[in-house]
């Protein structure tokens, strides 16, 4: 091969691997472009945050408005994306601002705070609400953000006076660092808020799955993991009702439910009397199954939980983790696709490489070289990658070339009986 062709085709090699460069960038871009939405999705309020059916704006450390929910839409009488951007003072008379002002300031060195205020809906008369601010740190960079919940005063949670437990319940539920702690602290955490909101609890839990075959189990005490544990092993029980049922399920007393008897005997060794169990369904009404687990709250005295203010009490937060396990899902389908791109990329640079090598080693074309490489990984059951990496680890290798040459030749030899079978 003379001096001339050997440039020509090196030429033509070195633009085939630039083409093949510029694809690999372009998948470089799409995984960033996913790592981009990851982010995105922990700096922005989760769906945890749309659950909740109290107001709720999630701010900077300004108090510029990243989020809002439904209920804050409805609440200041403005579209929740047009409530972004919007300063939280601007909410509030003129008056009221120096409190915003300080509640800012305040939550930035605390972890919660609240006041009593006046805001201004966009119509209609001023209204006094309760405020609980939660700081987290949801931004990679570790600035805080600031979960704000309301409570209408006029509009209480509940039929009888407004418990600031519960704000405060929902403030920290609505803070919760989604994509930071694991699926399993998260439900752990929001297991112990719900005890907390709940009157009458004591103890709860969150099983993923039918509690007789669980997926996962997190709870916020011994209580909660011995009941539901004798739950298992017995195959019935509330939390095993709610979930067949895809119902609330109470029991007065579960050392003397008839409806479980097996179950009262374990029972009767725990502190645990009383328990609500509510399922927790999918977001997304396609999923099947349609109920992806329950939570229970448990309680030391017969009859805690009977009336119907219980029952929408833990109804939010099954509503809850039901949006938290929507998100979770969502930032580990992320997660997933941008380390097999990631995995793949690296294979397919190696690979290129390799080309370009055996391209050189053997004077053929960069289509040739592949088709080599392709041959090998199929005669020798060895994975392509694997071959390309070989190649690339130690280009100075003379042994290697044989066996590549060998293979070039029977390549060679195919394509061109190939082509006189075509031509008869």
């Amino acid at each position: 091969m003379s001096t001339d062709e050997l440039s020509l085709r090196l030429q033509v090699v070195t633009e085939e691997l630039a083409v093949a460069d510029d694809e690999l960038a372009a998948q470089q871009r799409e995984i960033d472009e996913l790592i981009a939405r990851e982010v995105d999705t922990r700096r922005t309020a989760s769906a945890v945050v749309r659950s909740v059916p109290v107001p709720v704006l999630v701010t900077d450390a300004a108090g510029a408005i990243i989020e809002a929910n439904l209920a804050a839409a409805t609440l200041f009488g403005v579209p929740a994306a047009r409530l972004v951007r919007k300063p939280v003072q601007a909410l509030v008379p003129a008056g009221a601002r120096p409190i915003v002002r300080d509640l800012v300031s305040g939550a930035r060195n605390v972890d919660s705070t609240g006041a009593t205020l006046e805001v201004t809906p966009r119509a209609g008369l001023p209204r006094t609400v309760r405020v609980v601010i939660t700081t987290g740190a949801r931004w990679l960079d570790s600035r805080p953000v600031l979960t704000w919940v309301l409570e209408d005063v006029t509009l209480p949670l509940s039929d009888d006076d407004a418990d600031p437990a519960v704000l405060q319940a929902l403030a920290t539920l609505a803070a919760l660092p989604v994509g930071d702690l694991s699926r399993h602290q998260l439900l752990t955490r929001l297991a112990g808020l719900a005890a907390g909101a709940v009157p009458g609890a004591s103890w709860s839990s969150v099983v993923l799955g039918d509690p007789t075959e669980p997926t996962e189990l997190a709870a916020d005490s011994e209580e909660a993991q011995r009941i539901d544990g004798a739950q298992w092993r017995s195959g019935q029980g509330p939390a095993v009702a709610a979930h067949r049922e895809g119902v609330p399920v109470r029991s007065t007393d579960l050392r003397q439910d008839g409806r479980w008897p097996v179950l009262a005997g374990p029972a009767g060794q725990t502190p645990v009397r009383s328990a609500l169990a509510v399922p927790i369904r999918a977001q997304d009404p396609t999923v099947v199954p349609a109920v992806r687990g329950v939570l229970t709250v448990y309680g030391p005295e017969p009859g805690a939980f009977e009336t119907a203010r219980h029952v929408d009490r833990v109804l939010v937060f099954a509503e809850a983790a039901s949006a938290l396990l929507h998100d979770l899902d969502r930032i580990a389908e992320l997660r997933a696709t941008a380390e097999n791109l990631t995995v793949a990329m690296r294979s397919r640079a190696g690979i290129e490489q390799a080309k370009g090598l055996v391209a050189g080693w053997l004077e053929c074309s960069v289509e040739e070289a592949f088709q080599v490489l392709t041959h090998l990984s199929q005669h020798r059951n060895v994975k392509l990658r694997d071959l390309a990496a070989l190649a690339v680890a130690d280009p100075s290798r003379h042994d290697l070339r044989p066996v590549l040459a060998g293979a070039l030749d029977r390549v060679r030899a195919q394509r061109d009986a190939a082509h006189e079978g075509s031509s008869s």
